[in-house]
């Protein structure tokens, strides 16, 4: 492991390598059977905020499913599924090309992803990171030793920005999502 200290006055810290911290979260959420987060996702656009608990299945690359009480949001191999509980719709849909993928970014898919400095702070790793091809810039943290996420920031856009915060993981590996009787349901195909 790698590392340098610096000193600033009276403060130091430890300016790890660009692969000990980044790496060890990569291995954390690729786990054969992969990850259950509880997570608060917050976001905010143009001035207007939105914020929505749930739980995140994370099952591997390009598989990963976020519930909460009033939806189902399925991302599997390029294809949304959307289960509004409220409504009973369910709507799929496409990715769009070269649409942002926070997760297919930071576990390594995207080969313009650039890792800055890492900091060592008080409760772990801060991980700088820029997409050069959206000029798009974040910060992931996570748990030294672990690799465990607690935080990732993304800023978009000068306006946008959307924040992902762990509140909770499950200790064991991912669990099943139990099924969604979706007969009766209105269906909604988007793909083209």
């Amino acid at each position: 492991m790698k590392y340098i200290i610096f000193i600033a006055g009276s403060v130091a810290q430890i300016i790890w390598s660009q692969e000990d911290g980044y790496q060890e979260f990569q291995k954390y959420m690729t786990v054969n059977n992969g990850r259950v987060l509880k997570v608060e996702i917050y976001q905010e656009q143009y001035g207007d905020q939105f914020i929505s608990n749930g739980i995140l299945y994370y099952f591997g690359n390009k598989d990963y499913t976020f519930d909460n009480l009033n939806q189902r949001i399925s991302y599997r191999n390029n294809e949304i599924i959307t289960i509004n509980k409220l409504t009973k719709q369910v709507i799929y849909d496409s990715v769009i090309p070269n649409d942002v993928n926070i997760f297919d970014v930071l576990i390594g898919q995207e080969s313009n992803l650039k890792i800055g400095t890492i900091l060592l702070e008080k409760n772990g790793f801060r991980i700088p990171f820029f997409l050069k091809k959206w000029k798009t810039s974040g910060i992931l943290w996570t748990v030294q030793g672990t690799g465990e996420p607690k935080k990732i920031i993304l800023t978009l856009k000068e306006n946008t920005e959307i924040q992902l915060k762990v509140k909770s993981l499950e200790l064991d590996t991912a669990k099943n999502l139990t099924k969604i009787d979706t007969s009766g349901y209105e269906i909604i195909n988007l793909r083209e």
